[in-house]
């Protein structure tokens, strides 16, 4: 009888797991060998702290034809920097490299608006725009990945990209999703099939304090997790909210009805929108203190 297959490797800076159900252990080991392959290629595209990467090329040079895949995010991650009027903003990758070596944030002349595309060529504008893809291109490569691997045959799984979670076929998982504050609590376990989760927070990755985490420009949120069809959604949203004032996250819920998104601010007070309070099935925190919107 098939069982389930796991495979782990080194992936985004840390691990990827893959877990693949009703799978003989050699067409597993195969098929998943060949999808860490196609991340492993995919990685050389958007990897912002790889000097070879083609992301990085791009920074360099300031105007370059791009790979349908770099073309395909870029244009996608746009379209949420438009959304949000530039509170979300992918041109930020100095502040980003600035922060990840505790240095104090210097101030940046940049926007998404500097970024020009005609075809396939890509046109920096302005000499501090760097761009960073780091909230979006994780979601993209997992993403193509399960294609891969579904395209392969298998029926059912689910990948974790470093705590984001893209779960494919007719399975159902059970999620936790992490309390900002307290990393031996959870905020409540969610029952998914066939979506996608990421959570974006202050707490995993900071600098001293939480206001010094990886995420550039947050607003009073401290944690926002978005259910989403795709992880690239989910991956994007997540960070847009948590950049993005109350009136660009009403936007973002009210033009997005397939996302369902879990928010947290800084006295943890938690808000669901479009439904995500259907997903729970435990919560950690009292029913009241849980408000639906």
């Amino acid at each position: 009888m098939a069982k389930e297959f796991f495979f782990k490797k080194k992936l985004f800076g840390k691990e990827v797991e893959i877990i693949l159900y009703d799978v003989e252990p050699f067409l597993g080991e195969e098929i998943s060998g060949s999808a860490y392959d196609l991340a492993l290629r995919l990685q050389r595209i958007f990897n912002f702290f790889d000097d070879s990467s083609e992301l990085s090329a791009l920074n360099k040079k300031r105007e370059m034809v791009v790979s349908d895949d770099l073309l395909k995010v870029l244009k996608k991650a746009l379209k949420v920097c438009e959304l949000t009027e530039g509170q979300y903003d992918i041109t930020l990758g100095k502040q980003v490299l600035e922060r990840k070596s505790g240095l104090k944030t210097s101030p940046v002349s940049c926007s998404y608006k500097d970024i020009k595309i005609k075809g396939n060529k890509v046109i920096i504008s302005n000499e501090d725009a760097v761009i960073d893809l780091g909230s979006i291109a994780k979601g993209y490569i997992t993403d193509r990945i399960s294609e891969h691997i579904m395209n392969a045959g298998v029926l059912s799984g689910l990948i974790d990209a470093r705590g984001d979670l893209r779960v494919f076929g007719q399975r159902f998982e059970l999620v936790d999703v992490q309390h900002p504050r307290n990393k031996d609590k959870i905020i409540c376990t969610l029952k998914i099939r066939g979506l996608s989760v990421a959570t974006s927070g202050d707490y995993n990755q900071y600098y001293n304090n939480y206001e010094n985490s990886h995420i550039i420009n947050k607003k009073e949120l401290v944690s926002t997790t978005v259910v989403a069809p795709t992880l690239e959604e989910a991956d994007v949203y997540a960070t847009a909210l948590m950049v993005s004032d109350k009136k660009a996250r009403e936007r973002i819920i009210n033009e997005n009805k397939k996302i369902k998104a879990l928010t947290v601010d800084s006295d943890l007070n938690t808000f669901c929108y479009n439904g995500f309070e259907k997903l729970i099935v435990k919560n950690a925190v009292k029913r009241k203190d849980v408000k639906e919107k």
